[in-house]
């Protein structure tokens, strides 16, 4: 059975991230309704909460998200193999809903 509940869309968008600040780079491999796939090989545990910056064309987004799971791998191979974290946002901003079905669905401003 799957656990995902959301769909997801794949998109290439920046993400900053941090535990308390802002402070790493990655860029999303796919985002949905309730969270998001950073590809990074700098990877914090599972159940570490962050404040995770979405950067839309549009507009950007600061949220927190808890780590669901995370993949390293050694950093000559980071450009060939997968790995990054799958986040899952935490009482996500009210206007978080209705920015994103808009996007998703093409119509974003």
């Amino acid at each position: 059975m799957e656990k995902r509940g959301n769909d997801r869309t794949r998109k290439r968008l920046k993400v900053r991230y941090g535990k308390q600040k802002v402070e790493k780079t990655g860029f999303t491999k796919n985002v949905s309704i309730g969270g998001l796939n950073i590809r990074t090989n700098n990877v914090f545990p599972p159940g570490t909460t962050l404040l995770v910056e979405i950067t839309f064309p549009e507009r950007s987004f600061s949220l927190w998200g808890r780590v669901r799971w995370a993949k390293q791998v050694p950093a000559a191979m980071a450009h060939v193999l997968d790995c990054g974290m799958g986040i899952a946002f935490v009482q996500p901003p009210e206007d978080w809903r209705e920015f994103f079905e808009r996007w998703q669905a093409g119509g974003a401003k």
